[in-house]
């Protein structure tokens, strides 16, 4: 439970073997590499045009897997994201990337299939409407842009609705009574469109035509030298030829398959040449060398310091780090907290000052997330799965290792939470033997006591147990001031604190504590509640006294960073209202566990009362199990989710405000960002 020492690292090599080295360093993904400012004899190479050439080809590689999970897409097992990465050696890395471009040359070929695709249906769909736009004017025998006579013109068009022969002529016989020259054809007509023909002499066409267009006379679309008829016959086969066309195309791409596994090389490599290339640009050089530097881990350092030397030519410094810089944070952990290490880093990482909190809080964390989800069965369910993954499941990626460690012991402590409220799926084993088995007998009581019945006893234990991970925080607080040396601040900071909080304890615990036990009380759980009352009766005689020496040194030690005696007694004052209220609302925010334990329990009791409702004992039988498992799954799946937001809370809140700031920079090593191969070879 640790922050892993962290070394400055300095390396100058001739510039010949600048590729080489990030190649390796990139691989080995151990040095963080940090920005270098140009000098006069060292500069920044300038190789946007070598990235910009990365990023277009990662862009086309990209836009080819898009359309592979369209067109082909791959049938994979549910387990299908616990695969590791396939490994690859450095060789085979380098020889495959040099013969990318045919690989490049596919994806090019598969994006412009694809677009072809895009395009014949966009033609189809103008086409059709083409062809929607004629289907009135099918009975009109000759072509629409057609002339008549020379002397004479037609007019093809519509109206937007229905209009007869002698509307039309009317209203041309109102607004051009001197025109008389004109007749009216109509075409086809409904209550949506009327189209028809207007035949006139050449020179009334236009004034005819305006006066058609105030009325919203539309032209007829245009079919060149071929009838309405003729037109849509073509056009209907130009949309059959598109559509086989665009099966055969799609049957080719459906049978790309084999190029997943080459479209998914190109991308980890093209991204990590794209970010070796960035990190190029950023490491400075002059005509014959370069010089990078950065952060490296201590276990690390001297073994990529002795391969940069033997194999580059480089002379490589590790150097303890300067007070004010900027140094990274790499946490590591044991087995047990290791798999924690992520929640810690949602949070915030250690700032120079901190300790790495992640082991001090493993131990609340899988408790309490146990105590909130309390169902053994459901606890069975997650460790099972979890462990059987991590058994059998040899190659596991580290990051999922870590999260099935972490839900594996939050499963084994929600088994032990469950066992303690005799919660096994709800009341089942219960409901079981009475509604089947017609036997009023639990085979699995509790063995402390029923949460759901038992809410005062179960409320006490949840604030003991929070008063005991407080008080774990302020212990943190003091072992940190030890750390950097302020022994005093630990002692005034920890001591004052504990005092008061006891000396106070009777009088709110004693808010809550019953006379009597209940008479199915189980051995251990009447074993806590005699040791306790023997704690809380021993705490009252003396909590007074305590009470008073705390509250005092709170008020002397409180206010110690101010200078004069106004602001010393201020300060002390403020510490103790700051003592009560606060260490008031922390205590009661763990009724949460609480809360959430008798929610799962009583959904789940629920669950079986609605699946024994039926009177029929084979309806009871189907429904039980229907309920059971779809109900139970709903329950687990909900109550999961809440157990690890309130695990997570009561550590950002309650816990690390007690001693942790945080603030501190993750270690972010120059490695290959890839998802679907790793590097075989430990260099």
């Amino acid at each position: 439970m640790a922050k892993l020492k962290i070394m400055s690292f300095s390396m100058a090599a001739p510039l010949a073997r600048k590729e080489a080295v990030t190649d390796y360093l990139q691989r080995k993904g151990a040095v963080e590499l940090s920005a270098t400012e140009e000098t006069d004899r060292l500069k920044l190479a300038d190789l946007s045009d070598r990235y910009a050439d990365f990023d277009r080809a990662l862009a086309t590689v990209n836009a080819a897997q898009a359309v592979l999970a369209q067109r082909c897409p791959q049938k994979k097992p549910l387990t299908a994201m616990l695969e590791p990465r396939r490994e690859v050696t450095a060789e085979e890395w380098t020889s495959r990337g040099a013969a990318l471009e045919d690989t490049l040359a596919e994806c090019r070929e598969l994006v412009a299939a694809d677009k072809k695709i895009g395009d014949l249906r966009a033609e189809i769909v103008r086409r059709q409407a083409t062809v929607d736009s004629l289907l009135p004017w099918l009975d009109c025998d000759i072509p629409v842009s057609s002339g008549f006579t020379k002397r004479t013109a037609r007019l093809l068009g519509s109206f937007r609705a229905q209009k007869t022969r002698e509307e039309i002529l009317s209203l041309l016989a109102a607004e051009l009574p001197e025109r008389d020259c004109v007749e009216v054809e109509v075409v086809s007509s409904d209550e949506i469109e009327t189209c028809l023909a207007v035949f006139c002499l050449k020179e009334d066409c236009e004034e005819i035509e305006n006066v058609l267009r105030a009325e919203g006379f539309i032209r007829a679309p245009d079919c060149g030298e071929e009838t309405p008829r003729q037109r849509v016959e073509a056009l209907n086969r130009q949309n059959e030829a598109a559509a086989r066309e665009i099966e055969a195309t799609e049957q080719a791409l459906a049978e790309k398959g084999a190029l997943y596994e080459k479209v998914e090389f190109a991308q980890d490599y093209l991204s990590a040449e794209r970010d070796k290339t960035a990190a190029l640009e950023r490491i400075p050089q002059s005509e014959r060398v370069f010089f990078l530097k950065g952060y490296i881990a201590k276990r690390d350092a001297k073994r990529v310091a002795e391969y940069c030397e033997s194999h580059f030519d480089a002379a490589v410094e590790i150097t303890e780090p300067g007070e004010d810089e900027d140094v990274p944070v790499l946490l590591s952990n044991g087995f047990f907290a290791a798999p924690l290490e992520n929640i810690t880093g949602m949070y915030s990482m250690p700032s120079k000052g901190d300790i790495d909190p992640t082991g001090y809080m493993a131990f609340f964390y899988y408790f309490f997330f146990g105590m909130m989800l309390s169902d053994a069965g459901y606890g069975l369910i997650i460790s099972g799965v979890c462990g059987g993954l991590l058994l059998f499941k040899k190659n596991l990626e580290q990051k999922w290792k870590n999260t099935l460690k972490m839900y594996l012991f939050c499963g084994l402590s929600t088994v032990f939470w469950g066992a303690m409220y005799g919660s096994w799926f709800g009341d089942a084993p219960a409901v079981i033997c009475r509604e089947f088995l017609h036997k009023d007998f639990n085979p699995l009581p509790p063995l402390w006591t029923d949460a759901v019945k038992d809410t005062m006893n179960v409320l006490i234990m949840c604030f003991v147990l929070g008063l005991a991970h407080l008080f774990w925080g302020v212990l943190m607080k003091g072992w940190t001031d030890i750390k950097n040396g302020r022994k005093l601040d630990a002692v005034f900071d920890t001591v004052p604190t504990f005092l008061t909080v006891i000396g106070i304890a009777p009088v709110f615990f004693g808010l809550f504590v019953q006379d009597s036990i209940p008479e199915d009380y189980s051995p251990l759980g009447t074993f806590f509640y005699h040791t306790f009352m023997g704690v809380h009766t021993a705490l009252k005689g003396v909590s007074t006294y305590i009470l008073i020496a705390g509250v005092a040194l709170v008020i002397l030690t409180a206010g110690r960073s101010s200078k004069n005696i106004g602001g010393k007694l201020g300060g002390g004052l403020y510490g103790v209202y700051n003592l009560f209220s606060g260490y008031l609302g922390d205590v009661l925010s763990y009724a949460r566990l609480l809360a959430l334990g008798m929610a799962t329990g009583v959904i789940g009791q629920v669950m079986n009362m609605l699946g024994t409702m039926p009177k029929n004992p084979v309806v009871k039988a189907i429904a039980f199990i229907l309920v059971f498992c779809a109900g139970h799954a709903a329950n687990l799946a909900i109550n999961i989710i809440g157990a690890y937001v309130h695990t997570n809370r009561l550590q950002y809140v309650e816990f690390f405000s007690k001693f942790y700031e945080g603030g501190g920079r993750a270690f972010v090593p120059f490695a290959a960002d890839t998802k679907y191969y790793r590097f075989k070879e430990e260099l």
